[in-house]
């Protein structure tokens, strides 16, 4: 009798502790379901730029070399030196007769994250006629990428590349592909600088000028040396899609050596535009040293435009 009590205590034990189990995973599962759901239906309508990015996006997936009109499209793509430093409805507007214009901004990315992101682009059907990359020289020859949240906009084949090209651990690789399936781990550190933006208007603005740290400097050999390799495997990209591509490198305070860069993009058979000289504009142009203002952009815009407004090969 005893063995049969002690036996009958024991199941009851295993059944309570699967059912602790259950009810810790079940919970762990709606958590997820309901932090996902409130990702994808919520954050994006609080957040503009995270709009703005989705829905430039999903645009470009969409283009195809000609518009409607029969124009050829062109993408132009970067980050907060093109959000910042072009005036995108003028310049727009006075292409409008040659081109069918488009743009993605990803903030605070560099080369890998545009090359990776315009490769997943490419190999989901898009096909722009022109794609104008912005990027400084720094960034064109940088390593820094944007972590999870580009993950969204990448494939898993292309983050285990990108992992090895920076020599990631398993645990950033990990993070990474999770981050490629969930919304919500993706874009966790957007939607607490959201929140954050809604208690403290301007904390954004405040951290990102604070985070902010002059690039190293560059000797020439240096430059080319890291160029050369990122050249050719766009060339190779852009061959391979049938695109036309061109990097443009805005305007700088000091020294950049995109002369540089230009040279080995004539060598490559990238075109590389260089509508202001580094250090050629006032400082008084810039927003902080780095990314120009209204009166700035305007400046460059103009300069810019009629570089662009090259004929269709």
């Amino acid at each position: 009798m005893p063995l049969s009590t002690s036996s009958s205590e024991s199941q009851w034990a295993d059944r309570r502790t699967h059912r602790s189990i259950l009810a810790i995973v079940v919970g762990i599962a709606f958590i997820g379901l309901v932090s996902e759901t409130a990702t994808i239906f919520g954050i994006h309508r609080v957040s503009k730029i995270m709009l703005r990015t989705l829905n430039e996006y999903r645009d470009s997936e969409k283009l195809a070399n000609y518009s409607v009109s029969g124009k050829p499209t062109m993408l132009l793509f970067g980050n907060s030196l093109l959000l910042l430093g072009v005036d995108y409805p003028t310049l727009r507007n006075v292409l409008s007769k040659n081109f069918d214009i488009h743009r993605l901004v990803f903030e605070q990315t560099e080369y890998l994250d545009h090359y990776y992101v315009l490769r997943r682009l490419l190999r989901s059907g898009a096909r722009p006629h022109d794609v104008v990359l912005f990027t400084s020289v720094n960034q064109f020859i940088g390593n820094d990428t944007r972590g999870d949240f580009m993950a969204q906009y990448m494939d898993p084949t292309d983050i285990a590349s990108l992992g090895r090209r920076q020599h990631a651990d398993a645990t950033t690789l990990s993070s990474s592909m999770f981050a490629h399936w969930s919304e919500w781990f993706a874009y966790r550190a957007e939607t607490r600088k959201v929140l954050l933006g809604l208690v403290m208007p301007g904390m954004g603005t405040l951290a990102l000028t604070l985070t902010m740290r002059p690039a190293p400097p560059v000797g020439p050999e240096e430059v080319r040396v890291k160029a050369w390799p990122r050249l050719r495997e766009l060339k190779e990209l852009s061959e391979q899609y049938g695109i036309r591509l061109t990097i443009v490198v805005p305007p700088s305070l000091k020294q950049d050596h995109a002369d540089v860069l230009a040279s080995a993009g004539k060598e490559a058979g990238i075109r590389v535009l260089i509508p202001e000289l580094p250090g050629a504009m006032q400082p008084s142009l810039f927003k902080d040293g780095f990314h120009l203002n209204p009166a700035g952009a305007n400046i460059f815009t103009a300069k810019l435009q009629s570089e662009l407004a090259i004929p269709e090969h």
